[in-house]
């Protein structure tokens, strides 16, 4: 390391600067920095940075740049006249303006020939667009020449006319009717099934004795289901006679029983009448329409059943 590479560290470790910081406020590449403080001014690209990055450093760091290089004259290189003119910015600028009037110049000649080719290629669009116009319109007149002839022999039929409409006309009417029919026959499905529907009534309560009356129960064996809200209920199922099922039915929980075939009366025993809750074939059959609250009943039940 030389005398005025020492005295440059020196400055800038008294700075507080590290190689990285320096390199960065200064743009001087870490190894030109490195080069500089061991006085290896040969790594360098030549005398005239050699003098240029000094004073640089020597200015960052708070050094006199110019005192620096005339106290250490000997020890640096001096510049070559040539070089200062190679390397001057004068230069540089006038090399750069000449390379840029160069590529302009490249492209101005090139101006003319452009413009050409862009006058032609809008001639062929145009050209192009008036033809595509023209044929629309050819087709159209042809069109129109070819609805407006009627060959000879061909004359219209008024009889032919008045078949076809006439044809038309009847699956008109036939289509309407067959859609009359349709809504009609569906009328008559719903009316049917409605008929059908299972309905239960209540026919009359005296105390904890009730009557219901049920239409349109099917012949065949149906299922009844207990279940209960609130609370428990205890409930018993009698048919011709005979008790058909009887328990407790938890809140929740579902008892199903099943009625024989063609039984028309039947009853049922309930210890919680408010909370039981009754189905047949997954009807709901309201117990209590009038909000009875007799929690022991008897519940008769009288059934039609359905054709």
């Amino acid at each position: 390391m030389n005398e005025i590479g020492q005295k440059l560290r020196e400055a800038r470790i008294e700075k507080g600067y590290t190689l990285d910081d320096l390199q960065q406020i200064t743009k001087i590449q870490k190894r030109y920095l490195i080069a500089i403080e061991e006085g290896n001014f040969d790594a360098l690209p030549g005398s005239f940075y050699v003098r240029a990055f000094i004073k640089q450093y020597a200015q960052t760091v708070g050094l006199d740049n110019d005192a620096l290089l005339a106290e250490y004259q000997d020890a640096v290189p001096d510049t070559k006249p040539e070089e200062y003119v190679e390397k001057s910015v004068e230069n540089q600028t006038r090399l750069t303006r000449e390379t840029t009037d160069s590529k302009w110049s490249k492209w101005r000649n090139l101006v003319p020939q452009i413009t050409i080719v862009a006058i032609v290629v809008i001639i062929i669009g145009v050209v192009y667009g008036i033809a595509l116009s023209n044929r629309g319109k050819d087709r159209e007149t042809l069109n129109e020449t070819s609805s407006s002839v009627t060959v000879s022999g061909d004359k219209p039929d008024p009889k032919k006319d008045s078949s076809s409409e006439d044809r038309s006309a009847e699956s008109s009417k036939k289509a309407a009717s067959e859609s009359k029919a349709q809504e009609a026959s569906k009328k008559a499905a719903e009316d049917k099934a409605k008929k059908q529907e299972l309905t239960a009534k209540m026919t009359s309560i005296n105390g904890s004795q009730q009557a219901f009356e049920i239409k349109n129960l099917p012949a065949k064996a149906n299922q009844i289901t207990f279940s209960a809200d609130k609370s428990a209920a205890w409930v018993s199922l009698t048919a011709n006679g005979q008790q058909i099922w009887q328990g407790s039915v938890a809140v929740g929980a579902e008892q199903t029983a099943e009625l024989p075939e063609g039984v028309t009366q039947f009853s049922i025993q309930t210890g919680n009448a408010p909370a039981t809750k009754m189905k047949i074939n997954g009807t709901d059959i309201n117990l209590s329409p009038n909000n009875e609250a007799t929690f022991v009943r008897t519940i008769n039940f009288t059934a039609t059943l359905a054709k």
